[in-house]
């Protein structure tokens, strides 16, 4: 199976439990991203499409609540 060709990768959010936040179901992924060294907890750096529309969805809830 040929390796992965792609220049750069997207980095993806951690939730809480240490899960990618775009696949929170599959603790494979989360493990899988954290030793590729694609998963981040820094919120500024994550570049995974999905994963920022989630951050923002939990931020604005967030906001709302208070």
């Amino acid at each position: 199976m040929p390796g992965d060709r792609r220049q750069k990768r997207d980095l993806h959010a951690l939730d809480s439990d240490g899960m990618v936040l775009c696949n929170p179901r599959d603790r494979e992924a989360a493990h899988r991203a954290e030793v590729e060294g694609i998963a981040t907890a820094d919120r500024a750096a994550v570049t995974c499409p999905k994963c920022l529309s989630l951050l923002y969805k939990r931020e604005r809830v967030s906001d709302e609540r208070r």
